[in-house]
């Protein structure tokens, strides 16, 4: 991948060399900038090669007669068709590169051209003869871009400490995003923690005309499932598309690997690879648990099921530790991430990665993305409960969810992962719609924001705490079902606004690019048409997908019990961030800072510790939200906070 930057509607030929600086790892390979004075424009790029190695892959590219250029981080996986078709249209090509594609078909189609894209990706082109900028972000939003406007200003980049070596770009905290990173971990939607920076959304266009700013949806998905295929034809469409996306997204003139948990998803890439391609040396990479680490967390380590896969589809694999010490990075994490998360997963994500790059790999397949688009998640197995409760009276289910969870809270302490879920359960029980969604997204409760959260973000909290982008996605959706709804919403939120940008920034942090088979667009397109009854049959998650690789792995790798790609986090909270947390969430440093309510943070910390509550996430999200402000806020992002 690569880093992008730029600026409309100024002219400082200095600010870009500034923002190219601070995205080097994004980019170690080569750096570009590229102004057009006349026009108050500018583009600037760090290139990470992957195709086309050579010079002419140089960014910013530009069309023949140099209207036309283009900063782009990404990859389009049909690029040489399109290719092709261009030259077929008498388009002249200087390169061999998927970028120079994409000017070109701009000068044909203008904006729109995006939507004849199979890829990912970030990117900005200016249009000398019209002054306008165009940038887009790709389908599923796997690739991140930011942008701050004021007047006819305009700046974006692929990270926020980016825009921040402007000096008018504010560093201030958005206040009204504080609940929802509560609710959530992170930031949903077009906002970010800074104010005034956005997000541009999943499939979406912006486009800058003499300083007027104009956002739309590019991309839209269709649940409309088709009822006439039978069971075992949608395992063979399965099959024969996945195939088909794993290996278009192994064309790379670099060495590429691929994740490997051992799980049913990236056994699935790497069973795809090795079937694609029977004498290819394949690498893969994953993370090893410390015996007893994930005791208190109740997880499974993954390694000895990777070491399963990795033997039965002769593929080397490597591991890295996930030790104690790891928690050592989090400042590091924080800085790279740009934006505060509260999600452990992206220490083995950051591992794994620099464990890759430093075995000489470039490139990882990653499973991310099968459990939104062929049901994976526990939640939808809870969707399908609902439907058949229905027909129970709900003074029966209620009171024995309630029972269940009152003696299994007895029994495993209020963090044990069987009373985690009933609890769970139990809340999307009585709720419906859109509530029921949050049931199961947040990592809060509505009482705890209440008591934690000041009076003026609480105001900022109304509409029972449901985002208004989240209202928007729902709205968005086209098709039937509500397990096919839920899938939407994953894919808008979790996916776009958190899994993607965690692992873009972690990977990009040791300057590896991420590629995700199951968000290509032709198996999007696929899984949507499957109907909601295959994609979770008779109690098995992700059935087709299962069905079409029993031909390769082993039953038990297929069906093992979902397990979470996290670190021991409960572990860490009780042991090894004892004592940052006791400083920076000391009664002195919260009432300095002034978010929260001191009394209100102690007593959360003290109910985790006693085991009266589980507030792990809760209590990690407080402590990434200071540590991230040590460093936005109170240093503008210039290092990380020590």
């Amino acid at each position: 991948m690569c880093g992008i930057c730029g600026y409309v509607g100024m002219h400082q030929p200095d600010l870009l060399a500034r923002m190219c600086a601070i995205m080097s790892h994004r980019g170690p390979d080569d750096q570009g900038v590229w102004h057009d004075a006349a026009g108050e424009a500018g583009l600037g790029h760090r290139r990470l090669s992957i195709i086309d190695l050579s010079p002419a892959g140089h960014q910013p590219m530009s069309n023949e007669d140099d209207t036309v250029w283009i900063t782009f981080n990404g990859e389009i996986y049909n690029f040489q068709e399109l290719r092709d078709e261009l030259l077929a249209r008498g388009h002249r090509f200087r390169s061999q590169s998927d970028t120079e594609v994409m000017v070109h078909l701009y000068e044909d189609e203008g904006p729109d051209f995006v939507r004849r894209l199979n890829g990912i990706f970030a990117l900005a082109i200016w249009d000398m003869r019209l002054r306008r900028l165009v940038l887009a972000r790709d389908h599923a939003g796997i690739k991140p871009l930011y942008y701050w406007q004021s007047g006819r200003k305009l700046i974006f980049a692929s990270e926020i400490k980016a825009l921040l070596q402007h000096p008018d770009v504010p560093n201030r905290l958005n206040h009204a995003a504080v609940p929802d990173y509560l609710t959530f971990l992170w930031v949903p939607g077009d906002e970010t923690m800074l104010a005034g920076i956005r997000k541009l959304e999943p499939g979406h266009l912006l486009t800058w005309l003499d300083g007027r700013v104009e956002t739309r949806a590019w991309f839209e998905l269709n649940y409309e499932p088709d009822m006439s295929v039978p069971v075992d034809e949608w395992t063979e469409r399965v099959h024969d598309t996945f195939m088909r996306t794993t290996r278009r997204q192994m064309v790379s003139d670099v060495p590429l690997g691929a994740f490997l948990s051992g799980g049913a998803d990236s056994s699935s890439i790497v069973a795809c690879m090795r079937h694609s391609f029977p004498d290819r040396h394949i690498k893969c990479y994953t993370v090893r648990l410390p015996a007893g680490s994930m005791v208190r967390d109740q997880f499974v380590d993954d390694f000895p099921y990777a070491e399963r896969v990795a033997a039965a589809l002769n593929v080397e694999l490597h591991a890295v530790d996930i030790a104690p010490q790891v928690v050592d990075l989090l400042p590091r994490m924080i800085w790279h991430l740009d934006e505060p998360d509260a999600d452990p997963a992206v220490f083995p994500s950051y591992l794994i990665a620099k464990l890759a790059r430093e075995d000489g790999t470039t490139v990882l397949l990653s499973g991310t993305g099968g459990d939104e688009v062929l049901f994976g998640y526990r939640s939808f197995e809870a969707y399908r409960k609902y439907e058949r409760w229905a027909r129970v009276p709900a003074w029966l289910t209620a009171p024995a969810l309630s029972a269940a969870t009152a003696v299994t809270s007895a029994v495993q302490g209020a963090q044990g992962a069987l009373p985690r879920r009933l609890r769970k359960l139990r809340r999307g029980l009585t709720r419906s719609g859109l509530q029921r969604h949050m049931a199961f997204s947040e990592w809060s409760t509505p009482e705890a924001r209440t008591a934690l959260l000041a009076d003026e973000f609480l105001a900022a909290h109304a509409g029972n705490g449901i985002p208004a982008c989240l209202r928007r996605y729902d709205a968005a959706f086209r098709g039937t079902g509500a397990l096919n709804r839920r899938a939407h919403l994953l894919i808008q939120t979790f996916l776009a606004a958190h899994n993607f940008l965690y692992t873009d920034k972690s990977s990009m942090a040791t300057s590896i690019e991420v590629r995700v088979p199951f968000m290509d667009v032709e198996f999007m397109r696929l899984c949507a048409r499957i109907p909601e009854s295959i994609k979770l049959r008779n109690g098995v998650t992700k059935f087709p997908l299962k069905a079409a690789m029993a031909r390769y792995l082993p039953h038990d790798v297929l069906h093992r019990s979902k397990t979470g790609f996290g670190a021991p986090l409960r572990k860490w909270i009780a042991e090894d961030l004892d004592e940052p947390i006791r400083t920076l969430l000391s009664d002195g440093a919260v009432a300095e800072r002034g978010l929260f309510n001191a009394a209100e943070v102690r007593r959360i910390l003290a109910d985790n510790h006693a085991n009266r509550a589980d507030h792990a996430y809760l209590i990690y999200a407080l402590l990434n939200l200071e540590i991230w402000q040590r460093t936005f806020i109170d240093r503008r992002g210039d290092a990380a906070a020590g």
